[in-house]
């Protein structure tokens, strides 16, 4: 009786494992690849908290600077399959259609480009819009960048016309020491800047903040529309061919985004794995870089997408527009904006597919 009472609980337990494993999802590989910060913040706590795992999920990470000089070469890596998706700034889209690497977002992480338009405290009292910027000194980075064209539009929504103002050298906004030098010998009057670079500027007590791009609140104020700024994204034939694994990446994301909207940074920080991290952190250092980390989150979690993730069409078509009608400059990464800006083969409606991210903030409870 015993020998058949033990013969009859292992075959239980060997029918309940089969019947586990085939009723778990099949483990999918895709091959990621993260913008640093937010790019990297959002798989890691999808990691974190398991949700790759119930999704069957394996993501490997991918550099793309292994693959490419350029970053901003990335789509490329579509079209032989070294990556499979992207976290990246939704312009990516834009210029990989234009300079035939296409490439749809599928899921908005950011609704606003992080953006802070200072005013130097010396001119804080004579300078009350962006109409007031005629004549002035404005470091805004590279003349092919976001916060160049982000800010040349909120001096547009102004009523001045192009070349109203004069740029500063492109290293002062990526170098804040020089930056700050440049403020305190009264050569710079405005500044754009996106963190950690604004949180640095404003301990200095130089300048005063104007706009408010940090947020969708504020961008919106600030511009009229959302801006989608980093997003995930695939190439089209991926998403034709593989739709179930893009459910999945999606769906994963969307619980970690919903995480993100309802937990403290200090819940985020508990949650991230220790690859998150700087490897071989000494102990002694560890409390202090782990503080820097929390707030470092606390600061970029207002400009992330709050509930609905999906690409709003008139953002996309607002930010096309605006990208459409850019003056690039000469760099290479310039070029290449300029040539897929007026190629004529983006259309708004192409850049997004909002299936799967509707589906799942439907679903997903």
């Amino acid at each position: 009786m015993r020998l058949i009472t033990r013969f009859s609980f292992c075959t239980l337990l060997l029918g309940t494992l089969v019947a586990t494993a085939l009723a778990a999802p099949e483990k999918i590989k895709i091959k990621l690849a993260p913008m640093p910060g937010i790019g990297h913040l959002v798989p890691e706590l999808a990691r974190g908290l398991g949700y790759f795992e119930s999704e069957g999920l394996d993501v490997e990470y991918v550099n793309v600077m292994n693959y490419r000089d350029e970053d901003f070469y990335s789509t490329e890596l579509f079209k032989d399959g070294t990556i499979d998706a992207e976290i990246c700034w939704y312009q990516r889209v834009v210029f990989g259609l234009g300079n035939d690497a296409p490439a749809q977002a599928v899921f908005l992480i950011e609704d606003s480009p992080h953006l802070t338009i200072s005013v130097a405290n010396r001119l804080k009292d004579r300078i009350k819009t962006a109409a007031d910027f005629k004549g002035l000194t404005i470091a805004d980075s590279e003349g092919f960048s976001t916060k160049r064209y982000v800010t040349d539009t909120v001096i547009a929504r102004a009523g001045l016309p192009p070349g109203s103002y004069t740029p500063a050298p492109g290293e002062l906004t990526s170098k804040l020491p020089l930056l700050i030098k440049a403020l305190q010998a009264n050569q710079v009057d405005v500044v754009s800047s996106m963190e950690p670079a604004t949180t640095g500027l404003m301990a200095t007590k130089l300048v005063t903040p104007l706009y408010d791009l940090a947020t969708g609140e504020g961008t919106r104020r600030a511009l009229g529309e959302v801006w989608p700024a980093r997003c995930l994204y695939l190439a089209p034939s991926y998403i034709k061919a593989h739709p179930d694994r893009v459910q999945r990446l999606v769906n994963a994301f969307t619980r970690t985004m919903r995480y993100i909207n309802t937990h403290s940074a200090e819940d985020i920080v508990a949650h991230l794995p220790a690859g998150y991290f700087a490897p071989d952190m000494n102990n002694d250092l560890w409390a202090d870089y782990k503080k820097g980390k929390t707030d470092e989150i606390a600061k970029i979690q207002p400009g992330m997408a709050q509930g609905d993730y999906s690409i709003p069409p008139s953002a996309a078509k607002y930010e096309c527009n605006i990208l459409f009608h850019t003056n690039f400059d000469e760099s290479p990464e310039g070029k290449y904006r300029r040539a897929a800006a007026q190629s004529g083969k983006v259309h708004p409606e192409d850049t997004y597919d909002n299936r799967f991210v509707e589906k799942a903030m439907k679903e997903i409870k």
